[in-house]
């Protein structure tokens, strides 16, 4: 029996999607205009407080990750950030292994208590960035 592959490659497609300059042109007359610094200059001025189930989310996904991170002998950067108003944990490893059922409820818990996850690299290790929001505006 043959094995079965499915293959594709998507990089031409999507450098073509990104490179073509409808909207971009929109984009940078904004940042000409500065609009995204006043925009950002008014969302500032807004009072923010932490949201309870977000601070919780933060602070239970940092400690498992951080045996997760010890497990693997990675390194782990968790930020509360009072002026970027979110919270990031950040981890950086060689490889990022989820095969067993611990790992992989970790990583469903990541899923339902983030707001996003990002694998990028970062000085030759890879990152995974967890993003949670922690804060909410008041009005």
């Amino acid at each position: 029996m043959e094995n079965e592959v499915y293959e594709k490659d998507y990089r031409e497609e999507f450098r073509e999607r990104n490179n073509r300059t409808e909207g971009r042109d929109f984009l940078d007359t904004l940042m000409d205009i500065g609009f995204f610094q006043k925009y950002q200059e008014e969302m500032d001025k807004i009072p923010k407080r932490v949201v309870p189930k977000e601070k919780a989310d933060y602070e239970y996904l940092l400690e498992e990750c951080d045996a997760y991170i010890r497990q693997y002998g990675g390194r782990i950067r968790g930020e509360v950030d009072y002026q970027k108003w979110q919270a990031t944990i950040n981890l950086y490893l060689e490889h990022f292994e989820f095969c067993d059922r611990e790992a992989l409820t970790l990583l469903k818990e990541i899923a339902e208590r983030a707001e996003n996850v990002t694998f990028s690299m970062k000085h030759g290790q890879l990152r995974m960035s967890v993003f949670i929001g922690y804060f909410d505006e008041v009005y």
